[in-house]
């Protein structure tokens, strides 16, 4: 992918409507076929839909997060409380935000490249920690000084832990899918 400054407004644009598409489909996959993992409103035991979120900001930068952001926008206000207008935008910039900030701190302290160039696997593996325990907890307070919830540790580590399990299988099936691809590319006619 291009940087996004190589990118045209336009083209930033329909990629960011994309990642919010995306979000909000895989949003809706998840709620459909895994609710039985749900341990409480928002919190589960497995959501893909956080593996998005890590994917499309780790390589798309600003336009993921803001994706996320607006499909988080429009998640909360389809199956939420649509007058809840402070919530749904709160917890939608921290659905955005959150892999965003965690992005920050490993290319800071973890020395991430940017360019995702050298990810092994104990790399991957603080990066997911990370990422998990970072929107977990942002969420959770979130929740918390909203009056959403009563539980803050008991949800925040359930949805880390849901949200570990959904980027690893989701970045696991990128990863495969791109050397899949990348497999196709050596066989000759």
């Amino acid at each position: 992918m291009q940087s996004s400054n190589k990118l045209s407004i336009e083209n930033q644009a329909i990629v960011t409507f994309a990642c919010a598409v995306a979000y909000f489909y895989a949003y809706q996959l998840n709620a459909h076929y895994f609710e039985w993992f749900e341990f409480s409103q928002g919190v589960n035991w497995l959501y893909l839909p956080s593996g998005l979120r890590l994917l499309f900001v780790l390589v798309l930068t600003h336009m993921g997060a803001l994706g996320i952001t607006l499909g988080s926008i429009a998640i909360n206000y389809m199956f939420g409380a649509s007058d809840a207008h402070v919530f749904n935008l709160g917890t939608s910039l921290i659905s955005g935000g959150s892999p965003y900030l965690a992005r920050f701190i490993a290319i800071r302290f973890f020395q991430l490249n940017t360019g995702l160039t050298g990810l092994n696997s104990k790399a991957f593996f603080k990066l997911t920690v990370l990422f998990a325990l970072t929107n977990g907890l942002l969420h959770q307070v979130w929740f918390f000084g909203t009056g959403q919830t009563d539980s803050l540790i008991t949800n925040a580590l359930v949805m880390a832990a849901g949200d570990w399990f959904g980027t690893v299988l989701v970045l696991a099936c990128a990863s495969l899918a791109i050397r899949t691809v990348k497999s196709f590319r050596h066989i000759k006619p």
